[in-house]
């Protein structure tokens, strides 16, 4: 990824302002960022690696945070169509995705804290936080964020069961 990388780099400094460029203020601070794409490919040696590649996308992401402009540039390859707007859309709404899963795995499942190494464990363990997840979250019948959704579950056994869709007797 390394020619990638320096060809986009190349290919940027020849389009300043990039193909598409967004301005977000949000949570105290600005963001821009700039998308530059290409469908040229035909330089990239390992293309045949990559069925379907018809793009290849660089992001740089400036964050005004106070005084500090830290800058941040991402390289993307993509079957997509070379079009910047679809593109970093596209991977804006990934990474906002990704992002809000994890803050709730996070938050309400302690997973960063997780050091489960050895074999299929951490993987396994994964699967299920996201299956507990779930059934939490399409669990109406209180109105308690998640993390205290599963409180709940581990101290009230008929909460646990009607999250589970079992029927309890006690």
């Amino acid at each position: 990824m390394d020619d990638v990388k320096l060809y986009l780099d190349t290919e940027a400094k020849g389009r300043p302002r990039g193909d598409l460029k967004t301005v977000e203020k949000d949570h105290g601070r600005i963001e821009t960022r700039k998308v530059w794409v290409t469908e040229n490919s035909d330089w990239l040696q390992q293309k045949n690696k990559w069925s379907g590649l018809q793009s290849i996308v660089l992001v740089e992401a400036t964050r005004e945070i106070q005084d500090k402009k830290p800058k941040e540039r991402r390289c993307f390859i993509s079957s997509l169509p070379a079009d910047a707007k679809l593109l970093g859309t596209t991977i804006r709404e990934h990474w906002a995705i990704e992002n809000s899963l994890h803050y709730v795995l996070d938050v309400a499942f302690n997973e960063d804290q997780c050091r489960l190494r050895t074999g299929h464990s951490a993987e396994n363990l994964a699967i299920i936080r996201r299956f507990a997840l779930n059934l939490l979250k399409q669990n109406k019948s209180c109105k308690l964020g998640v993390k205290n959704k599963r409180l709940k579950a581990a101290y009230d056994d008929n909460y646990r069961a009607s999250i589970l869709n079992l029927q309890c007797s006690s």
